[in-house]
């Protein structure tokens, strides 16, 4: 395939978002180019899980995810000192209840391979470094490769997809608001026996080194190729945060859940790495007159849990509509849009949970609310189904008449 010089849509970013919209407009017949600065070999050390409702966007992008490896999950082992609650996934609005563990690395390689399959252009090892501005609207990027060279790609319309933290973002005036919580994680890889378990473990609350429940969890995903993902997820809303360093939190949470999984803490297959994700929709602006911000880069990690994939095949599925729709009828005024239907979807609940990661801030509380929950499966089973943003307009469980009750309160407080 030659390269194109101009393209109807220029994606930043070869990872789930950037990969969802990519898909759904190469599949309706618009040209589409995907810039990924990655060759594709490198590891990636986070974003294992795929809780059921992406494994419901991997499924409408036509990405079967048992035909690349992945590990079918149950559910969940939420733990708090000795005591576990097995709770399995909530079932989706499409009816799907299970999840997944895949390396991130070869659910990106899936997602690629989709996207080249419809028609996509996707040139691995090209990073965007500058967007090409015309008068105030995004015409395109400049380009450098792996191997040292420069180039150039023009586009009618541009989606920002690079990740957290993301310098072209930065490149076009997106910042995060400093005043929302981002989460600080760390993980590693270890080999175990136990690796092709259906459940996943997640330890609520564990403790920093004075002793106090961080507000944040340990996980261990169990991946299906003879290794687990263990990691650990800190909110920065903690009243310590400062005080904790997430590389030894790392260490000893690995060590008090290795002999439960039957692995040598001292044995890690890669070293851990710091990693700082902005949550909850924290970032903006998340669309200009010719420019989207899809997935990480627009911050849109679900702010209860930091998890990031289906947020980011979500916001991907908008963006191509909103572009689709733009394409179609020639009106870049169809961008404006695109706000709108975020605040729509997911306004709401990433307020609730912004107040909720405030809330849980303090040790006190925190020690209370989880001794208090982890007695009852119940009480755990409502946690995960607003956890994975399952509730479902209409009903009365308890899931939903605690989430009006704090989306009653979050009507009221601050804007963080």
């Amino acid at each position: 395939m030659t390269d194109r010089s101009s393209t109807d849509v220029l994606v930043v970013g070869g990872g789930p978002a950037g990969c969802a919209a990519a898909i759904r407009l190469a599949a309706v017949g618009h040209q589409v180019t995907v810039l990924e600065s990655s060759t594709g070999d490198a590891p990636i050390g986070s974003g294992d899980l795929l809780v059921p409702a992406a494994v419901d966007e991997l499924s409408e992008l036509g990405v079967d995810i048992g035909a690349v490896g992945a590990n079918p999950i149950d559910g969940t082992r939420l733990w708090r000192g000795e005591r576990s609650v097995p709770v399995r996934w909530p079932h989706t609005r499409a009816g799907t209840s299970t999840g997944a563990v895949i390396r991130r690395s070869a659910l990106n390689e899936a997602l690629r391979a989709r996207a080249a399959d419809v028609g996509a252009e996707v040139r691995l090892g090209s990073r965007a470094t500058t967007p090409s501005v015309e008068r105030g609207f995004v015409r395109g990027a400049a380009i450098e490769t792996t191997d040292g060279s420069a180039d150039e790609i023009g586009c009618r319309f541009l989606i920002v997809a690079d990740g957290a933290n993301s310098r072209f973002g930065r490149g076009l005036g997106t910042h995060r608001d400093r005043r929302w919580p981002y989460a600080i994680s760390a993980n590693t890889y270890v080999t175990s026996g136990r690796s092709d378990d259906s459940w996943i473990e997640t330890v609520l609350g564990p403790p920093d080194a004075d002793g106090h429940p961080i507000t944040g969890h340990g996980w261990v995903h169990p991946i299906g190729d003879g290794t687990l993902n263990v990691g650990v997820s800190m909110l920065s809303s903690y009243r310590y945060v400062h005080g904790v360093n997430i590389i030894k939190l790392l260490d000893a949470f690995a060590s008090s859940v290795a002999e439960r999984w039957g692995f040598d803490p001292g044995e890690r297959l890669v070293e851990p790495v710091r990693r700082r994700t902005p949550l909850g929709g924290s970032v903006s602006p998340a669309m200009g007159p010719t420019f989207l911000v899809a997935g990480d880069a627009a911050a849109m990690a679900n702010p209860f849990n930091g998890h990031g994939v289906r947020a980011a095949l979500a916001t991907g599925r908008t963006a191509a509509d909103v572009l689709d729709e733009a394409l179609t009828v020639g009106n870049s005024t169809t961008l404006q849009h695109y706000p709108a239907l975020l605040e729509e979807s997911l306004g709401q609940y990433h307020k609730v949970g912004r107040l909720t990661a405030r809330f849980l801030g303090r040790p006190i509380l925190l020690r209370t609310a989880l001794t208090t929950g982890i007695r009852s499966e119940a009480a755990m089973g409502a946690a995960l189904r607003i956890a994975t943003n399952e509730l479902r307009d209409g009903e009365t469980g308890g899931a939903e008449r605690a989430y009006r009750i704090a989306a009653l309160i979050a009507r009221f407080a601050p804007s963080w």
